[in-house]
């Protein structure tokens, strides 16, 4: 069986019942367990509705409307037809189809027995590429000390204290090395005839308004730096012209985005949660698992586990090349393609798409050419070959 192949030495992820344990309570009126469902997912969420929307203020209002959908439908929620997650992943996509068809009504419908996705808006698509593209380009011309603190800060959803904690350097070194990031990128990005020039003069605390700027800056120090912004036009000049830098800064080369900081926003706007780094009840605690390689070419991050059913929820990563071994299904299962392209024998799939397969059917060959990353809920009791 799969479980014996793949997870035989890995650890087990969170249990099913946790999960079915914060939406019963999001039923039952609690904001917090609503927040904390959110803390979990929003960033497969997230990029799952920009592979599908590529479009980035698109999938921030969409990704608002399906906790909205979560918080109304999570009394009918039934266990038995779906993990959480898959259930979460699946009304993202409700959302996201309903909203391209909303917006290319009249446009035709494409591969309408499986996906019903209506034809999305290419120029967006196109755009989003081209700034993907720009933006790989332009990391090239930092230091790696300054690629590091950067990406911590922002796909880890670090603080500049955690990432010195984790780096071994000064938390002054880090948020110095956070702002040349910035501004690097900046000057590499931003055409220099329309860009402008930052002041020669700037504020002392110009690193920790650049850590604001990319949400890096300890939840006990905020007040003190908003306080700052509202009086120092230097700072608040230097934010403004960064913009664009972060902004971009969602198009970050990596299979599961980080959204932005205004998502959270909308998210507290819409629910009225504060939005807490870490949630101090027992049950909405959340320690992101980590990768595991499993396999050669494949490795895992397990999501949650669920013992009575025999399902697994998860994330996949196949390395270029790598393949997924050859397997009869058990149950139900989803995949959730989030980056690169796989081909599950002889279709491909692109980032954004989905595929369902119903127990008894087979897949013989599972590869990707190019990497890719999945959400996959599936049975634990999958027969190879």
């Amino acid at each position: 069986m799969l479980e014996d192949v793949l997870y035989a030495n890995s650890r087990h992820g969170a249990s099913e019942s946790g999960w079915l344990e914060l939406v019963r309570s999001i039923a039952a009126g609690n904001a917090a367990a609503l927040h904390a469902l959110y803390r979990r997912t929003h960033r497969l969420v997230f990029t799952l509705l920009m592979r599908i929307t590529s479009n980035r203020q698109v999938a921030e209002e969409v990704a608002v409307d399906v906790y909205g959908d979560l918080l109304r439908r999570a009394a009918t929620y039934d266990p038995a037809h779906a993990t959480v997650l898959g259930w979460v992943m699946n009304q993202a996509r409700f959302r996201a189809i309903a909203r391209l068809r909303r917006e290319n009504r009249g446009a035709p419908v494409l591969n309408a027995g499986l996906l019903a996705i209506d034809t999305p808006d290419y120029g967006h698509l196109l755009q989003m590429k081209e700034q993907t593209r720009a933006l790989r380009d332009a990391l090239a011309v930092l230091t790696a000390d300054e690629r590091t603190a950067l990406e911590t800060a922002h796909l880890a959803e670090l603080t500049c204290v955690e990432v010195a904690a984790r780096s071994g350097q000064s938390a002054a070194a880090v948020k110095t090395l956070i702002r040349s990031a910035l501004h690097k990128l900046r000057d590499a990005l931003m055409d220099p005839a329309k860009a402008g020039a930052l002041d020669a003069s700037r504020c002392d605390q110009g690193e920790l308004a650049c850590c604001h700027a990319v949400d890096a800056v300890p939840a006990d120090e905020a007040p003190a730096v908003e306080d700052h912004l509202a009086t120092c036009w230097q700072c608040r000049r230097e934010q403004e012209a960064l913009r664009p830098v972060i902004d971009s800064l969602v198009m970050w080369p990596t299979d599961v985005l980080r959204p932005p900081a205004s998502l959270p926003r909308r998210f507290a706007q819409r629910f009225g949660v504060l939005q807490a780094r870490h949630a101090s009840q027992p049950m909405h605690q959340w320690l992101e698992p980590a990768w595991e390689d499993v396999a050669p070419g494949i490795a895992c991050k397990l999501l949650a586990t669920d013992a009575e059913r025999q399902r697994i929820s998860m994330l996949v990563r196949l390395a270029p090349g790598g393949a997924y071994p050859p397997h009869t299904h058990a149950g139900v299962e989803e995949l959730h393609l989030l980056d690169g392209e796989l081909w599950i024998d002889d279709r491909k799939l692109h980032a954004g798409d989905y595929n369902h397969a119903e127990p008894g059917t087979g897949d013989k060959r599972v590869w990707s050419e190019t990497g890719c990353a999945c959400v996959l809920v599936t049975s634990t009791r999958d027969i190879l070959g």
